[in-house]
This record gives C-alpha cells, structure tokens and sequence, in this order.
C-alpha cells in the first residue's frame, strides 16, 4: 500500500501537471533570451548558452547570500539570539552563494563580449529593478507607519533599514554596468542596421547612373 500510494502521489495530475509546465516554461525563458542575443554582431549560440547559464548561476548565488546574510543581519541588531546551528546554517548558505557567484562570475568573462551582451544587460537591468522596488516600497512603508504615529515597538526600524540598505546596495552595484552594458549593445544593432542600409542604397545608385548612361 506504501508503494502504490508513493506512485500515486508521483504521477498525480498536479505533479504531472507542474512536472511537465515548469520545465517548458524554464526553456521558453531560455529561449526568448537566446532571441536578443543572437541579434547581437558576431554573437554565438554556444557562448550565448554559456553566459545565460552563468547568470543564471550568478542569480542563485546572489539568492543564497541574500537567504544567509539577512537573517543573520537582522538577529544581530534585534539582539536576538540564535543557535549555534542556526548560525552554521546560515554561514554554509552564505559562503556556497559566494562562491558559485564567484565561480560562474569569473566563467563568463571568459566569453566573448558579443555572446554575453544581451544576457548581461537583461541580468544587470533586472537586479537595479529589484533594488530600487525594494527601497521604494520599503520607504513607503516607513512612510506610512511614521504618519500613523511613531510605533511603541521595540526595533521597529530594524527590518525596513536593513532592506532599504540592501536595496540601495543591489542599485548601487549595477549602476556602472548598466551604463556601459546597455550602449554598447544597442549602439551595435543601431550601426548594424545602419550599415545594411548603407550596402542596400550602393547598388540602387550604381544601377540609376547606368541607367542615366544608356538614355544618354
């Protein structure tokens, strides 16, 4: 009974159902990124591979140092305790987020700059939207709770100044990349599309002088 149930579980409709979706909705992702990517000049599919999945990678690092840093962060200013495991577990998340993030971080500059363009654009961009939505609704928040009186609990600010801190980092540390990421891509496309315009009107001129040559 214990194994028929453990297969009823597995191959139920909502396990097939998520089983089958999420994948397909993983390489629908991929795909649209691939898109883009390839428009770049002189962009190739293997490398435009390797840097999605660097970022990719990159992004769970980032998520795993966000999980064990701000917990962390929090108890320490709250003067809450935690125990010693807590605190180990946390530090394992912490350093395995570090060093995937450093790993695949160094990976993908090792990729030509027309491969990872786009994927680092798209990475750079999403990351600076995070931090300014974090620090814009967590200063609302505080906005609000300020208007309604100063609260009576004791570290009310801790959780809305460590968040908007760590807002304000993520915008702060995508700010120079962004800029430069971003023209360099769209002034290749711009000129691309400048150029094969140029090499389209050359002919159209060279058969309108031939042509003012015969009426001649």
């Amino acid at each position: 009974m214990e194994d028929a149930s453990l297969l009823s579980t597995i191959f139920s409709f909502v396990s097939v159902f998520y089983g089958l979706l999420v994948p397909l909705l993983v390489l629908q992702a991929v795909a649209l990124l691939f898109i883009p990517s390839l428009m770049k000049p002189g962009a190739q599919p293997s490398g435009v591979g390797a840097a999605i999945f660097s970022y990719l990678m990159e992004s769970v690092g980032i998520l795993l140092m966000t999980v064990g840093a701000l917990p962390t962060v929090i108890s320490v200013l709250a003067g809450v305790e935690l125990s010693g495991t807590t605190y180990f577990t946390l530090l394992v998340l912490f350093a395995a987020g570090g060093l995937l993030f450093l790993w695949h971080d160094n990976r993908v500059r090792e990729i030509e700059d027309a491969s990872r363009a786009v994927p680092a654009t798209i990475f750079m961009y999403m990351f600076k939207i995070m931090g300014f939505l974090i620090v814009f609704l967590w200063v609302l928040s505080l906005f609000t709770t300020l208007m309604q009186g100063i609260p009576t609990e004791q570290g009310w600010w801790i959780l809305p100044l460590v968040m908007i801190v760590y807002g304000t980092l993520l915008t702060w540390c995508t700010h120079a990349e962004t800029r430069s990421g971003t023209q360099s891509v769209f002034r290749s496309i711009t000129t691309s599309s400048s150029s094969a315009r140029k090499t389209k009107k050359a002919p159209l001129r060279k058969r309108a002088s031939s042509s003012k040559g015969r009426k001649r």
